[in-house]
């Protein structure tokens, strides 16, 4: 008889537990997960931050915290995750009454683009271990992944190119009056020129940059339309991260450099565009444009983005056209514009392995096919 009245109280007991818990569990529980910071450079380590806390007397005998995580980043430690189209991570610890719990976790950015957590879980019991209490969350955290930035020495024909073209045609004079932006101090430049509210700001001396008298513009029209039948991306990805690194050493050259292309922004569904700029503040604003590029929405037409061109920039702009679409179609649409932009530049990303195609007539002078060890 003891017994029996001894199982009922316990009975008793446990069900008003559960039901405590079931009430209460995830009252004055608070967990957010984000991104370190929501910019990055291609190949950074960044760390995904948790925070919970349980701000309240009840204690919880473990907290399991999921998030589904973009494959763009790559886990240093890969303990307690998953993967398929998502990275989905785990992780368990106990909260105490009152507790808070901080974990860090490096992860390494491996591709360019826009990211966000899409959904967080916690999972928690009662004490006796009775029954799962389960939540989601709605704790978006947002990251831009900036284009991977080419290496130099690839970069050296076409910076020399560029040079011979462009810069030939500015003076050694400078136009006081034309502010083309900022840059760091250097021995050869005059204590005058010296921008003492950048300088206090940066904490090195800055300068301000003059414009030549003869400044000549750079214009990068960037095609992102497919360029085999299997429409693979890997070459427009390059495309990409060339016209970002040929933007930054344009800027370190103090040259002015705008940007159209046909590829849509991720979140405005607008054909990213640029306009023309030579300031060193303007870059990394330039990079999250160029890294929110979504290769997954239907661009717009390159013939129209070549016609807007023709219609609003000045003639004498020096147009560098990216694009590793190379067909008999788009080769014609080139020689049309050819006799109204005489400073063209048409840059093929390929492979190394790629047959060399035969560029004829006028346009032969004005191709510059730009090779890659990698392949789809």
């Amino acid at each position: 008889m003891v017994l029996l009245v001894f199982l009922i109280l316990l009975a008793i007991m446990a069900a008003v537990e559960l039901f405590i818990y079931r009430r209460h569990a995830l009252d004055d529980l608070s967990v957010d997960v984000h991104f370190s910071t929501d910019l990055a450079r291609f190949g950074e380590i960044i760390e995904v931050v948790e925070i919970a806390r349980n701000n309240k007397s009840m204690p919880l005998p473990f907290l399991l915290l999921k998030f589904e995580s973009p494959v763009s980043l790559r886990f240093l430690d890969m303990t307690n995750i998953t993967r398929s189209d998502l990275l989905y991570r785990e992780d368990m610890l106990t909260m105490k009454s009152f507790s808070r719990h901080t974990r860090r976790i490096k992860a390494q950015c491996m591709r360019r683009g826009y990211y966000s957590f899409i959904r967080v879980s916690i999972t928690t019991s009662d004490m006796l271990l009775i029954e799962k209490i389960t939540k989601e969350l709605d704790k978006a955290s947002n990251i831009t992944i900036l284009p991977e930035e080419v290496d130099v020495g690839e970069l050296s024909s076409l910076m020399s190119i560029t040079f011979s073209d462009v810069l030939q045609r500015r003076t050694l004079l400078t136009d006081p009056f034309a502010f083309s932006g900022i840059r760091e101090y250097q021995p050869r430049d005059p204590m005058n020129t010296i921008n003492w509210t950048a300088t206090a700001r940066s904490g090195d001396f800055m300068v301000n940059q003059n414009a030549s008298t003869s400044m000549k513009q750079v214009t990068i029209l960037l095609n992102l339309e497919f360029y085999d039948r299997k429409n693979s991306d890997s070459l427009l990805e390059k495309s990409i991260s060339l016209a970002y690194s040929y933007m930054l050493w344009l800027c370190e050259a103090g040259i002015p450099c705008a940007l159209h292309s046909n590829g849509r922004d991720i979140l405005t569904g607008l054909p990213v565009s640029m306009e023309s700029s030579s300031n060193a503040a303007d870059m990394p604003r330039r990079g999250e444009k160029l890294a929110r590029i979504d290769l997954g929405k239907e661009v717009l037409p390159f013939a129209d983005i070549l016609e807007d061109y023709i219609v609003q920039a000045p003639s004498d702009d020096y147009t560098v056209i990216i694009s590793p679409r190379n067909d008999h179609l788009f080769r014609e649409s080139l020689l049309g514009i050819l006799p109204l932009r005489p400073s063209l530049l048409w840059v093929m990303p390929c492979y190394r392995l790629t047959p060399k195609i035969d560029v004829e007539g006028e346009l032969k002078d004005q191709y510059y096919r730009w090779e890659t060890s990698d392949h789809d």
